[in-house]
């Protein structure tokens, strides 16, 4: 079986949230199933081709659309998969992957429609000879419409890690792109008079996949469809639910080269040792408080006003906090302000990997407060690290946390999206580690025997191609 993964952005060589760290993993994990798979995505000015030993083929494509002609040389390396990369500098020999602080690129639906052209072209060309083409988001989703134009035999899967990113553009995009005013109605891609790409890649492929079970039932519904939902629920025949994964080689504490003591399930204890230079490094003090974190996006999505609208009562809890994330100025703004004003929160507003594997690996709990989650690394990243975790009740970390006063509970849930329902359940964990010691410290080494990696979940997609190739999704 042979399998061409698509994303815009893939670990270790473009990052700017979690589909690069799905776009390695599980292409890897799928690899190691016996999946023949090759990777494909835009050879940014960010990636060190030098570093990585990223090499040009030899082989180029042309694009000629609506604006302009564009040829695409095509890079490669190989690790545990093959990675191919499409150059071109005027596309994306550019300081960000898909737009500057002050907004997003205005030629986007040309940058990654072209990259689009460019792969299926690769494919009608017999450079690539997939027997399924798996999509990744907006930036890819014109693939599975280009395939279907042009009456290639090839199936295809289009995975959305987060619908409220839809690529929603111009109707003048139909002519930028060369698709064909054909495509626009309202069966196709038009959308409230624009051009949708994540629509198209819902509409054309021949499965439809996103990141958890939860969500998959919650995009079909107005409250987290952002518009798709009744074109979801018109192809929910072919809508699926797979949980995500992380990979247990990149995210374990026991070799994590960034942390302060590395440690194992049999050796859980030593996390108090990452907590007290945690602290020690942070001006935080008492390590015999519990310590919460938060690493992230700071953005709506992820929860952040229920933060901001609490932070004075989690000032004056018995308790340390620390935030590490950044996003829209409004919130960098306001985490910026508060630096350094309460003895028990620290406060980076900054993107810092090595820093936020210090933090899993030293707190006591992650919060997560989403306001919908389609999967959720994080939850997953710091279970592995014995962290437990507070979140909301949405989504993937419905999928992957029990709340403690079910059986079997590993974690503290709440449902309604307000200060007052998370509040509670941080006073619930507060109080859970100083009256529930024994059980607090048997957790840590449960959570971390919890099987996150993405073994079973890379079967799961791989018996969702054989069903693709043999005609069981219809």
């Amino acid at each position: 079986m042979r399998v061409l993964f698509l994303s815009s952005e893939i670990y270790p060589f473009a990052k700017t949230g979690g589909l690069a760290d799905v776009s390695f993993s599980l292409p890897k994990a799928l690899s190691e199933l016996g999946v023949h798979v090759k990777s494909v995505m835009p050879l940014y000015k960010t990636v060190d081709r030098e570093k990585f030993g990223i090499v040009p083929t030899g082989k180029r494509v042309t694009v000629s659309v609506g604006a302009g002609t564009f040829e695409f040389e095509v890079y490669r390396v190989s690790n545990a998969v093959t990675h191919y990369f499409l150059r071109n500098d005027e596309l994306f020999g550019r300081d960000y992957l898909y737009g500057t602080p002050e907004g997003d690129y205005p030629d986007n639906d040309v940058r990654f429609g072209t990259f689009c052209w460019g792969v299926v072209k690769l494919i009608e060309e017999g450079f690539f000879r997939p027997d399924v083409v798996h999509t990744n988001d907006w930036q890819t989703a014109l693939t599975p419409v280009l395939i279907k134009k042009r009456g290639i035999g090839v199936k295809t899967l289009q995975t959305i890690h987060n619908l409220a990113y839809q690529g929603i553009f111009p109707k003048e995009t139909v002519e930028r792109l060369s698709l064909g005013w054909e495509l626009f109605h309202m069966e196709a891609l038009e959308f409230w008079g624009k051009v949708n790409f994540l629509k198209g890649g819902i509409v054309f492929s021949d499965a439809v996949n996103t990141v958890s079970p939860t969500y998959a039932r919650e995009i079909t519904t107005p409250e987290f469809g952002y518009g798709l939902d009744g074109v979801l629920r018109k192809y929910s025949y072919k809508l699926f639910g797979i949980l995500n994964g992380i990979d247990y080689d990149v995210w374990n504490p026991e070799t994590d080269p960034h942390i302060y003591v590395n440690y194992s399930e049999n050796t859980v204890s030593r996390k108090d040792d990452n907590k007290r230079y945690f602290l020690r490094e942070t001006g935080l003090s008492d390590e015999s408080k519990p310590l919460f974190i938060f690493i992230g996006r700071l953005a709506k999505q992820k929860g952040v006003d229920l933060i901001i609208d609490s932070i004075e009562e989690l000032s004056s809890l018995p308790a340390n906090f620390a935030f590490l994330g950044t996003g829209d100025a409004s919130y960098n703004n306001f985490f910026n302000s508060i630096k350094g004003k309460y003895p028990n929160i620290f406060v980076e507003v900054a993107y810092d990997e090595p820093m936020s594997r210090k933090m899993y690996a030293s707190a006591d709990y992650l919060l997560m407060p989403s306001l919908y989650e389609p999967c959720g690394l994080n939850q997953m990243i710091a279970m592995r690290y014995g962290t437990l975790v507070v979140a909301r009740k949405t989504g993937g970390l419905a999928d992957t946390v029990r709340d403690v006063e079910e059986p079997g509970g590993y974690g503290f849930l709440f449902e309604e999206f307000s200060p007052q329902a998370f509040l509670r359940s941080v006073k619930r964990a507060v109080d859970f580690y100083y009256e529930k010691r024994s059980r607090f410290l048997r957790l840590r080494p449960f959570v971390m025997g919890i099987d996150f990696s993405w073994n079973a979940s890379a079967l799961k997609y791989m018996r969702l191609y054989e069903n693709l190739i043999e005609g069981k999704v219809k």
